[in-house]
């Protein structure tokens, strides 16, 4: 009953009928592109736990552990945040103490910082595949 509920909410703030429905449906397209793209970083990290649960990991040093959880969150994170950025909008614009200046303001504040925090996971990402203590497990 409460998730029909949150559709429906989410359905009536993203598609409404008036101007700005075409902002509003623009953003959720994009924060759904990115959720849909690093979708893939979630089976991936499913899958190099998977592959370390059952790898020989005896000799390897602590520091693989570390590396590997590290590695695991930060293939989480930018899927995450996307999910978050669809379902933060229509909070911040339901929220009745707010001006409409204020929540244009923490909309675009909240977008630049959830791009940067996906911008720098993505590159946090690719520099921690190319060390050599995940080369076990990454293959």
């Amino acid at each position: 009953m409460e998730n029909t509920y949150k559709k429906q909410t989410l359905g009536k703030f993203y598609f409404n009928s008036s101007w700005y429905s075409l902002l509003t449906t623009s953003y959720l397209f994009l924060f759904a592109f990115f959720a849909i793209f690093y979708l893939d970083n979630v089976f991936l990290a499913i899958a190099f736990v998977f592959r370390t649960l059952f790898a020989s990991t005896t000799l390897l040093p602590m520091s693989s552990a570390v590396w590997g959880a590290v590695y695991v969150i930060s293939l989480l994170i930018p899927f995450t945040v996307s999910i978050f950025a669809i379902f933060a909008l229509p909070k911040v614009w339901g929220n009745t103490k707010w001006k409409k200046d204020q929540s244009l303001l923490i909309t675009i504040g909240l977008t630049i910082a959830i791009l940067v925090i996906m911008l720098l996971a993505s590159d946090l990402i690719q520099t921690i595949s190319k060390l050599d203590v995940l080369i076990p497990f990454i293959g």
